[in-house]
């Protein structure tokens, strides 16, 4: 070891660059794979969530906003990149279309095109809905919205299986309306039928009169994000599904290839 290293740091650190990677570890976890004693891995933990680079829920550490939030250079090339699709498939369909991504158990909104005919729906609550009413930075449980579901969907099967545990540990699967998946054997198998057909459907699980379909945005063969298409029951019907499933996973395809 150098002598200017700070041994105590260096570990911390460690952590840090270990959570961003698992997105989640329990203290035994982060016990083993450093070979750390229960003691200094609390301690290490403990200040790292005092000073705000860490969050525990329930017995899972994960980094927050401060250290490896949503907001990355990749992410802000997808951000410039995807504004010509979005516009043109926005224009098409005379929808909202977002963009959103993975960070922890939750979906962000990181882009927003709207279009002069598409009509909001105001929100019966304060909490996001990652719908007509959502903000670029807003987030909602992954398992809420057609952009969490897709995504988990086209995780590799390590990840997939890690972010369905999270869920279920941290949050329930929290329902929102009659319609959400709080069981956690559905999702599962709801999560399979998306990964098969293309795309994911959130059909009044996040609002009632809320409709959105999505596909995800795929880099190196794992979903990095995903584009929807979001819009009130009364336009978005089911019978419009398999035609704007369709324009939309050509538009996802026209984004992954432009991040290659």
């Amino acid at each position: 070891m150098s002598q200017y290293e700070v041994s105590t740091l260096k570990k911390g650190l460690m952590i840090l660059d270990a959570l961003m990677q698992e997105d989640s570890m329990t203290l035994s976890e982060v016990m083993n794979k450093f070979s750390l004693n229960k003691s200094t891995t609390f301690r290490l933990l403990y200040t790292l969530e005092l000073m705000g680079y860490v969050k525990k829920v329930d017995n899972l550490y994960r980094v927050t906003n401060k250290v490896g939030g949503p907001t990355n250079p990749f992410n802000a090339r997808l951000n410039w990149l995807s504004v010509p699709p979005l516009s043109q498939l926005s224009s098409e369909v005379g929808e909202t279309v977002f963009i959103g991504i993975l960070h922890g158990t939750d979906i962000v909104t990181t882009q927003i095109v709207d279009t002069a005919n598409s009509m909001s729906i105001p929100s019966k609550t304060n909490e996001c809905n990652l719908g007509c009413d959502s903000k670029i930075g807003e987030s909602a449980p992954a398992h809420l919205s057609a952009l969490g579901k897709v995504i988990m969907a086209f995780l590799n099967e390590h990840d997939r299986e890690r972010l369905h545990e999270s869920l279920v540990n941290q949050l329930n699967l929290v329902q929102k309306t009659k319609n959400t998946f709080i069981d956690p054997h559905l999702l599962k198998e709801h999560l399979k039928v998306i990964r098969s057909q293309g795309y994911a459907v959130d059909n009044e699980e996040t609002e009632i009169g809320l409709r959105c379909i999505a596909a995800p945005i795929m880099y190196e063969g794992e979903a990095i994000a995903a584009v929807a298409i979001s819009g009130p029951t009364i336009r978005l019907t089911k019978k419009l599904d398999r035609g704007l499933s369709k324009r939309l996973i050509q538009c996802s395809h026209q984004i992954s290839k432009m991040l290659e």
